[in-house]
């Protein structure tokens, strides 16, 4: 099952950076944000797989569209925390003392 979301994680990271890159020609910067599509999309892809999500997205859209790649960093950031914070609930809470 996880290699399965692994594989939509990938295909749909990479589909996403390259349709937003490939609007921009080469040696051109856009500095606008995520638009609201965009930011939903990232979001629960990060949820998936915050690692590959984060890193496919800055690294893909760092020279070319430099705001967008921070903002998804970020997204992927909080997203690992949230899941590392759930995680130890849930641990804490199934292991009474």
């Amino acid at each position: 099952m996880y290699t399965i979301i692994w594989f939509i994680t990938l295909a749909v990271s990479v589909t996403l950076m390259i349709r937003a890159k490939s609007k921009i020609e080469d040696g051109q910067q856009l500095v606008d944000p995520l638009s609201g599509t965009e930011k939903v999309i990232v979001w629960i892809v990060c949820f998936l797989n915050p690692v590959l999500s984060g890193a496919i997205f800055y690294y893909g859209w760092k020279k070319k569209l430099p705001v967008k790649a921070r903002k998804a960093n970020d997204i992927s950031l909080w997203a690992f925390a949230i899941e590392v914070l759930l995680g130890g609930l849930i641990f804490f809470l199934n292991n009474p003392k």
